[in-house]
């Protein structure tokens, strides 16, 4: 006989009570429950049997990694005390090499300054020579002078005694011999001037000499105290560069123990972080593994005594539950209708509509995150009926609920289960944070209360708390929970889940992803791969995609949106945290630009806090209106 086909999830789930069975079912469905439930508990009795297996494999592993760690660590040290001697060593030999280098240099500034040393020897040597030159050509000219005035000296004797003679001789020639002494007489005068020339000339030569001597000598004693000064200056600088090297050596050594030293002790630090973490982990999984233990007895003694129970109580009445539902969807809004009111009751106050104040509303409208589209149109509509006329804050925020109700009307969809396709595949894709797990646990709960079997599949392999999460929701509402360790491969995971639910004939398969920032490539492309894993298996699969929003990020909802509507194909939402933010209002202005089925919204941390969206109910919260 073939299975009967379940209708929509908000007419299962929502219009009867949360599916909860009425008083006309017969005892044969409630035999059949009770046989259905002593077989969830034998299932998950075998469940917890495997999961204490597996909590004790993930003890050892633990363990084991806590030894490993140790091993590495210790190799660590090791590795690095090597590393230290090697550096050591390296900065031994560096030393050395700066020692023969200085000693080079040393040898070589000896080399030099016994050059300079022969140089001015042989500059002294020259100066030697150069002076006894001078003084024998000094003794030469004196001995050329004497030879001269003795040659004169002779010379007058003879003409003297010539004169004498002729004088004697020639009385007659006396005029003639007259003109010739005066001749003689005028070429003594002119050589005797000659020779004081003579004499002035190798005065003032010698005292040249002299003078340019003395001038040598000094420049001589100059250069030689400035070449000592710069030896001196020289040495000077090396004596404070070899200090100065010599301290910078020292400087290095100590910077190096300092530093082998800090990274010692980082080291230490590093091993006991890690043996904490390690031994708080051990606590932590010992603490999950006793509270999933207790929370099983719980639910294993919740199931005993619906097994027991003969009949479901009455259902809450579909009027007293819309009327709960708008109560926390109002409390849940508060920030934003709060926020939202109080700027248009500062506007309108018994005032006459006109253009600036249309205007003043529109900002106000676009700054609580309707959008510019639904903002025009709110506008427009208060134009057309009251410009001019006198309006009220609470007439203003009816015609908003009212144009908003319009704008979300088209988008308020139920979530239907197509189970021609068994099972049907739902993909929950979000960014992290945005309650993506969560969300899953509370439609779970929806499933499990409306009769429809699901198997949950744990595709958020990066986060070990998002694995036992999801573990715990299955536990709560007696739903198969697939996994994988910490890091496998989540399209891998969704193969095998597909053959899991096919293989169990589940009507549901719901499946979490990893939170993924919609601008990291890689990431998406992770989330492409398990779309393509579930079409293989079935060419319409995935049949829902779920894109959780979390209201708190306002605007950056709207690139969400975008991005995973590209990358995934989503095709409907669940706006969830509306209960956290004052701005709520972004919801409308991505129903308005996106046209995307609103399937859920959240506004609390219960099961009961997400509910399938509905337009009126919604607008009305947020304009700060009672319900009708």
């Amino acid at each position: 006989m073939a299975e009967e086909k379940k209708p929509g999830l908000l007419k299962r789930v929502f219009s009867f009570g949360f599916g909860k069975k009425k008083k006309a079912e017969d005892e044969e469905a409630v035999r059949q429950e009770a046989e259905r439930k002593a077989q969830l508990e034998k299932a998950e009795a075998e469940r917890l049997t495997a999961e204490q297996a597996k909590r004790e494999a993930e003890r050892e592993a633990v363990q084991r990694a806590a030894q490993e760690e140790a091993a590495r660590l210790k190799a660590e040290k090791d590795e690095q005390a090597a590393r230290a001697r090697a550096d050591e060593e390296k900065k031994a030999a560096e030393a050395a090499e700066k020692e023969r280098l200085a000693a080079e240099k040393e040898a070589a500034e000896a080399k030099r300054k016994a050059e300079e040393k022969k140089a001015a020897e042989a500059e002294a040597k020259r100066k030697a020579e150069e002076e006894a030159a001078a003084a024998e050509a000094e003794a030469k000219r004196k001995a050329e002078e004497e030879a001269a005035l003795k040659a004169a000296e002779i010379a007058a004797a003879e003409q003297k005694a010539k004169e004498d003679k002729e004088r004697e001789d020639a009385q007659k020639n006396a005029e003639e011999q007259a003109a010739k002494e005066k001749a003689a007489a005028e070429k003594f005068a002119a050589a005797e001037a000659k020779r004081a020339a003579s004499e002035k000339e190798a005065r003032e030569e010698a005292e040249r000499a002299a003078k340019e001597q003395a001038e040598r000598e000094r420049a001589e004693k100059e250069e030689t105290e400035r070449l000592a000064a710069e030896a001196a200056e020289k040495e000077r600088l090396a004596a404070e560069k070899a200090a100065q090297e010599e301290a910078d050596r020292i400087a290095v050594e100590e910077a190096a123990k300092l530093a082998a030293e800090e990274e010692k002790q980082r080291l230490e630090a590093e091993e006991r972080a890690r043996q904490e973490e390690l031994a708080a982990e051990q606590a932590r999984l010992e603490a999950e593994e006793q509270a999933k233990q207790a929370a099983l007895e719980a639910e294993q003694a919740r199931l005993e005594e619906e097994a027991k129970a003969a009949a479901q109580p009455e259902p809450e009445p579909e009027e007293e539950r819309r009327e709960g539902w708008f109560k926390r969807m109002r409390k849940g809004l508060a920030r934003s209708s709060s926020n939202l009111t109080e700027n248009i009751t500062s506007v309108f106050t018994k005032k006459k509509l006109d253009e600036d104040t249309l205007q003043d509303l529109e900002d106000i409208l676009i700054q609580a995150d309707l959008g510019v589209e639904t903002a025009m149109n709110i506008t427009d509509a208060l134009a057309s009926q009251r410009m001019g006329k006198d309006i009220t804050d609470e007439e203003v925020r009816q015609v908003m609920a009212d144009e908003i109700a319009k704008t979300l009307e088209p988008v308020a969809q139920p979530l239907e289960l197509d189970l021609d396709h068994q099972p049907h595949v739902i993909l929950v894709v979000g960014v992290n944070g945005s309650g993506k797990t969560t969300t899953i646990g509370k439609m779970s709960q929806k499933l499990y209360d409306a009769g429809f079997s699901t198997l949950l599949v744990a595709g958020d392999t990066f986060r070990a708390a998002a694995i036992e999460q999801l573990h715990i929701w299955g536990d709560r509402t007696q739903a198969p929970v697939m996994s994988r360790d910490h890091g496998a491969d989540a399209a891998g995971l969704a193969f095998d889940a597909y053959a899991e639910a096919q293989a169990q004939r589940k009507d549901v398969m719901l499946m979490d992803t990893a939170g993924r920032l919609q601008n990291r490539k890689e990431l998406m492309d992770e989330l492409e791969k398990i779309i393509r894993v579930l079409k293989k298996q079935d060419p319409s699969a995935p049949h829902t995609v779920l894109l959780t929003l979390d209201a708190t990020t306002g605007q950056n909802a709207l690139n969400q949106v975008e991005i995973f509507k590209d990358v995934a194909g989503v095709n409907g939402l669940v706006m969830t945290k509306l209960d956290g933010t004052a701005r709520g209002g972004i919801l409308v202005a991505i129903s308005a630009k996106h046209k995307l089925p609103v399937y859920f919204i959240g506004v609390g941390e219960q099961v009961e806090d997400l509910e399938p969206f509905e337009a009126d109910v919604f607008a009305k919260a947020i304009a700060g209106l009672e319900s009708s």
